[in-house]
C-alpha cells in the first residue's frame, strides 16, 4: 500500500479498538430492508460463484452467488401474490442477440402459460453485457416495451457482468412488483378477486382510490416520462436549498409529489445525491411517503448543530421523519442517514435499527437501536468522489475495504459496496478484519445467508453473533450449535446462557428452558460473581501500526510494529489462577502463533494468581522478526483461567485491531 493510500487513511479516521462489545439478551431481528439498486463497477464475477438451483432460476452464467436464494424467494412470491410467472435465466451464448435470446427462451419454458395473471422473463448475458426483460401479453398494457427497455438498459445492463448481478436483479424485481401493484390498481391490469383482496394490494388501491391526486400522478407512467431527467435551471429553483429549515421541507414536498428524481438537485447531501443516482424510482413509494407525511401534519421542526429532524407528534402509520443536514449555510435532504438507520418493521412502521448516527437525539419517538459502527467517515474538504478517487483502484484488501466502507456509510449504496467487499475478501480470504466487517455489513442489511461463511471463518470469540445469524435464518438448531461451543468455551458465560433460554423457549423444550433460567438466577445472586470475567483492556485503543519502518529492540529488527500495553482485571469476588493466554496474530498475510504470553504479566499475589478485583498491566513493541507483509494486524488473546481450588475452566476471546 502506498502513503498516499495511507494518508487518506489517517483522514477517513478510522477507529480500531479492543473487539469486546457490550453483550445483551437476544433481540428480535430487524426486517430486510429492500436491497438498493446496483451501480456499475469493474471487477469480474467471483469464480468461485454457485450455480443456483431453484426452479424459477436458470443461472447458466453463475453470475447471481450469492443472491440467487432471494432472488429465488421473489419470484415465488412474485407468483404467490399476483399470479406472474417470473424466471431469471442467465446465459453466455453469443450466436444471438439478446432479443433472439430472450424470445426463444420465452417460448421455449412456456413463460407464464399456467398462470393466472402471465408471465415475466428477466434474461441477463455477461458475454454480450446485455439484459432484457420480456414481458408476456397479458402484461404489456402495464408494462411496456419502452418502460421495460429502460429498465433493462439502466437498472440491470450495467451490472450484467460483474459480481452485484443478483443484488440489480433483486432491486429490479423489488420495483416491478411496485409497478405492477401500481398497475393493477389504476386498472392497467387485471388481477383476479384472489389477488386483489389480500392485503399487499389492498394497500395500493387504497392509496390510488383516495384524494391529493394520487390517481392521477401515478398515471403518469415511466413509459411517457423519464424520471431521472436532468432538469432545467427554472425547474431547479424550486427544489432549491434554503437557509431556512422550512423552506427546504417545503421544497423536498414539492420535489416529492412532482417526483422531480433528478439525481443532481442540490436540495440533497451529496451523499444522497448518489444513493438517488443508483437506486431506482418507484413512483408509488414516492407518493406513498408524501401521502403519509400529509396525514401526519404539522410537522415539529428539531435541530441539535447543524442535523435537524422534522417529525410529527402525531404521526400516521408508515410515517418517515425528514432528516436534513446544514452544509455550508443550506439545509439538504439526508436520505442515506434516514434510509441507513431507520427500518421498516412487521407492524408497518418505522424504528430506529442504529443509534450510531447524530440524528439520534432528534429521534428518540422511534425508540432506541443498538449500535452499529456505521457513522460516515468525516473527509473534511474532500466529496466523496475526491475520497474514493485519492483512494484509487489499488486491489489490495485495505484499499477495497475502506473504498467500501466509503460506498456504504457515506452513500448508502451497498451494491457498490459489496463489490469492493468482495474485491478485499479476494485479496485477502483469511483476514478476520476484512471477514468481519463484510458479515457486520450483511447482517446489518439483511442477509444473514451471507454473513455465515464469513464469520465461520472468523475463528472463537464470534459464537455470540452467529447464532444470531442462524436464528436470523430460523434456524435455531445452527444458533444452539454455536452457543453450545460458547458454552463449551465458558460455562458461565450469561451471554450464552440467555441464547439457551431463549432458543430452548422458541423451539419448546421447556426443561431446557427451565434448566438455562436455574443456572442465569444462580449465577445472577452468585456472591463469588464467577460470571465475571477475567477481561483485557488496551492502552491506547487504537495503537498505531506501521509497516513502512523497523526498530532495533534488544538488538532484534522488528518490523510490522505497534506499541501498546494490556492490563488484565479479574472482575470476579474470588481469587483465580490464569491457565494461559494464548496470542494469534492475523491479518492480510499468514497468520501466526506466538504462543502463552501469561508471563508477560508481573503477578504480586503469584504468578498467575489473581485476586478479586486485582489488576495488572505491562506495555511493550509489538513486531515481527521478519516483514509479514500485513497491511493490518488483529492480536488476538485467549484468556482461560479457573477460580482458585477449583478445577472447572472459563476462557474468553479477545481482540485488538491495530490499522496504519
Amino acid at each position: 500500500m502506498n502513503r498516499r493510500t495511507i494518508l487518506l487513511m489517517l483522514v477517513l479516521v478510522v477507529v480500531a479498538g479492543a473487539a469486546w462489545q457490550y453483550r445483551k439478551a437476544p433481540q428480535p431481528s430487524a426486517p430486510t430492508p429492500a436491497a438498493v439498486v446496483a451501480a456499475n463497477a469493474v471487477h469480474e464475477a467471483s469464480p468461485a460463484a454457485k450455480r443456483i438451483t431453484h426452479p424459477r432460476i436458470d443461472d447458466r452464467a453463475q453470475i447471481l452467488d450469492p443472491f440467487g436464494p432471494r432472488v429465488g424467494r421473489m419470484a415465488d412470491a412474485f407468483y404467490d401474490d399476483l399470479g406472474i410467472d417470473l424466471r431469471i435465466v442467465t446465459l453466455t451464448d453469443t450466436d444471438a442477440s439478446i432479443e433472439e435470446q430472450a424470445d426463444q427462451t420465452f417460448q421455449k419454458l412456456k413463460i407464464g402459460a399456467q398462470a393466472p395473471t402471465g408471465g415475466l422473463l428477466i434474461i441477463l448475458n455477461p458475454q454480450l453485457r446485455s439484459a432484457r426483460i420480456e414481458v408476456g401479453y397479458t402484461l404489456e398494457g402495464a408494462l411496456t416495451d419502452l418502460h421495460m427497455g429502460r429498465i433493462a438498459r439502466d437498472q440491470l445492463a450495467p451490472y450484467v457482468s460483474y459480481g452485484s448481478a443478483g443484488m440489480a436483479v433483486m432491486d429490479v424485481v423489488h420495483y416491478l412488483r411496485d409497478h405492477v401493484y401500481v398497475a393493477a390498481a389504476l386498472d392497467e391490469l387485471t388481477l383476479s378477486d384472489d389477488f386483489r383482496n389480500r392485503p399487499a394490494y389492498l394497500e395500493y388501491s387504497k392509496f390510488t382510490s383516495g384524494g391529493a391526486g394520487a390517481r392521477a400522478a401515478l398515471s403518469l407512467t415511466a413509459a411517457d416520462i423519464d424520471l431521472k431527467r436532468r432538469l432545467t435551471q427554472a425547474e431547479r429553483a424550486q427544489y432549491a436549498p434554503s437557509a431556512d429549515i422550512d423552506e427546504s421541507v417545503a421544497a423536498f414536498l414539492r420535489a416529492t409529489k412532482d417526483m422531480a428524481g433528478d439525481p443532481t438537485l442540490e436540495l440533497f447531501t451529496e451523499g444522497s445525491r448518489l444513493m438517488r443516482t443508483y437506486y431506482p424510482l418507484a413512483r408509488f413509494e414516492e407518493l406513498q411517503r408524501l401521502r403519509r407525511i400529509q396525514a401526519s401534519m404539522p410537522l415539529r421542526t428539531q435541530v441539535s448543530g447543524d442535523y435537524a429532524v422534522a417529525t410529527s407528534d402525531k404521526p400516521v402509520k408508515g410515517f418517515v421523519p425528514i432528516l436534513l443536514h446544514r452544509e455550508k449555510g443550506l439545509w439538504r435532504i439526508d436520505l442515506v442517514e434516514t434510509w441507513k438507520n431507520l427500518f421498516f418493521n412487521g407492524e408497518g412502521n418505522y424504528y430506529l435499527r442504529n443509534s450510531n448516527t447524530p440524528y439520534a437525539p432528534l429521534l428518540t419517538q422511534f425508540g432506541e437501536g443498538s449500535y452499529n459502527n456505521l457513522t460516515a467517515y468525516s473527509l473534511g474538504k474532500l466529496s466523496i468522489e475526491q475520497a474514493l478517487v485519492k483512494l484509487g483502484d489499488q486491489p489490495d484488501a485495505l484499499s477495497a475495504t475502506w473504498r467500501a466502507e466509503l460506498w456504504l456509510r457515506n452513500a448508502f449504496v451497498f451494491p457498490k459496496a459489496f463489490l469492493e467487499y468482495e474485491a478485499a475478501r479476494k485479496a485477502a480470504p483469511n483476514d478476520p478484519i476484512v471477514l468481519e466487517i463484510y458479515a457486520d455489513r450483511t447482517m446489518y442489511l439483511g442477509f444473514p445467508e451471507l454473513a455465515i461463511p464469513a464469520y465461520e471463518k472468523i475463528g472463537r470469540g464470534i459464537e455470540w453473533k452467529l447464532a444470531q445469524a442462524y436464528s436470523d435464518l430460523g434456524d435455531t438448531a445452527g444458533a444452539q450449535r454455536w452457543v453450545s461451543v460458547a458454552l463449551e468455551e465458558n460455562p458461565y458465560d450469561l451471554y450464552a446462557l440467555r441464547w439457551q433460554q431463549f432458543l430452548a423457549k422458541k423451539d419448546g423444550r421447556e426443561a431446557d428452558m427451565l434448566e438455562a433460567a436455574a443456572t442465569i438466577e444462580m449465577l445472577e445472586n452468585d456472591p463469588e460473581r464467577k460470571a465475571q470475567p477475567v477481561h483485557l483492556y488496551f492502552d491506547p485503543r487504537s495503537p498505531k501500526y506501521n509497516p513502512e519502518s523497523t526498530l532495533d529492540v534488544e538488538d532484534t529488527k522488528v518490523f510490522d510494529h505497534s506499541e501498546f500495553g494490556v492490563q488484565m482485571r479479574n472482575y470476579s469476588s474470588r481469587p483465580v489462577d490464569i491457565d494461559s493466554i494464548m496470542l494469534t496474530s492475523m491479518g492480510t498475510a499468514a497468520a501466526s502463533g506466538l504462543g502463552d504470553i501469561k508471563k508477560y504479566w508481573k503477578y504480586p499475589a503469584g504468578q498467575g494468581h489473581l485476586l478479586p478485583d486485582e489488576t495488572v498491566y505491562f506495555k511493550k513493541v509489538w513486531g515481527f522478526v521478519v516483514d509479514t507483509g500485513h497491511q493490518h494486524v488483529r492480536y488476538v488473546f485467549r484468556v482461560c483461567w479457573h477460580g482458585t481450588g477449583t478445577t472447572l475452566r472459563q476462557c474468553r476471546t479477545q481482540w485488538l485491531d491495530v490499522e496504519p
